[in-house]
């Protein structure tokens, strides 16, 4: 088994190809790993985390709902990083944050400490509802002008992107 492109594991996987998930799963282990244990894990949750969020990334291949803006890599790290903040938040480990403030806290935010990310999240529960999702929509889930002006019923990418720079 050859190692594959971003590109090819997605049609590997959509394919029923189990090598293409052990790699997916493989490819992603160590900066998980590291990251899972320097915020209070272990090695038994670097396995549960990573398991749950390569079935994450198997429903979205397979229901068609991935959309890559960025490396698969980054995906499947963002994805573990907020399930391990839900699991930490849900065991009261660290500090209260809500659920939705977690998922907001995309990979984007990797370099920022945890005082910039509760800045974050403060300020995240002051805006209004249209800003809290075109944001999230921008920076979280990595959405694109056009998407986020359908998903929003906004005239075009244009109006979606005076938006966002407003919110």
């Amino acid at each position: 088994f050859n190692k594959l492109n971003d590109k090819q594991l997605v049609n590997a996987i959509k394919n029923g190809n189990k090598d293409a998930l052990k790699q997916l799963y493989k490819d992603n282990y160590m900066s998980v790993r590291s990251y899972i244990l320097k915020n209070s894990g272990n090695n038994d949750d670097i396995d549960d985390v990573l398991q749950d969020a390569c079935i994450v990334i198997w429903e979205k291949i397979n229901n068609n709902n991935l959309v890559l803006n960025s490396k698969l890599s980054t995906f499947v790290f963002s994805i573990a990083k907020n399930i391990w903040l839900k699991k930490l938040n849900k065991n009261s480990r660290n500090s209260p944050i809500t659920e939705y403030h977690s998922e907001i806290l995309s990979d984007t935010a990797d370099s920022f400490s945890f005082a910039d990310k509760k800045i974050i999240s403060d300020l995240m529960s002051k805006i209004g509802n249209n800003c809290k999702e075109i944001l999230t929509y921008f920076y979280y889930e990595g959405r694109d002008m056009v998407s986020i002006a359908k998903l929003l019923n906004y005239n075009n990418a244009d109006t979606a992107k005076a938006k966002k720079h407003q919110c």
